[in-house]
């Protein structure tokens, strides 16, 4: 079982990016700092200062840096034998048009592609589809 015995927690968005976090990770080294707990890293609303209104669950947020920047994240995290714990967020999301599952379920209910990652209420309702 992994024990992180010091952590550090990373808030990800527009103003500390993963450009920002490469140039402090051996600082944080210093410190004795063994594993990294960062903020959601999906694509969120744009602005999002927390990225805990994902809207796109499929993709890096292009305000914080890429996939390959990433990558090399954990490359170097392993060399200063760093660990990295992911914050998620399964059970919600943004509502914003930038967030194309849920704009397509609103639009087309039960005959959405992504109508299973929603709960939405029974087709009894007079409503169009609810949520």
């Amino acid at each position: 079982m992994f024990n992180p015995i010091s952590t550090y927690r990373i808030q990800f968005h527009s103003e500390f990016t993963f450009s920002d976090f490469e140039q402090i990770i051996p600082y944080l080294h210093q410190l004795g700092i063994k594993t990294i707990y960062a903020s959601p890293i999906f694509e969120a609303v744009p602005g999002s200062m927390h990225g805990y209104d994902a809207v796109n669950p499929d993709k890096i947020n292009p305000e914080l840096g890429t996939l390959e920047q990433l990558r090399k994240i954990a490359a170097q995290l392993k060399e200063w034998g760093m660990s990295w714990i992911q914050d998620i967020v399964p059970n919600h999301m943004g509502f914003h048009h930038h967030n194309t599952w849920l704009m397509d379920v609103l639009k087309n209910g039960d005959n959405s592609a992504y109508r299973n990652y929603f709960d939405i209420l029974p087709d009894n309702l007079t409503e169009e589809p609810l949520m």
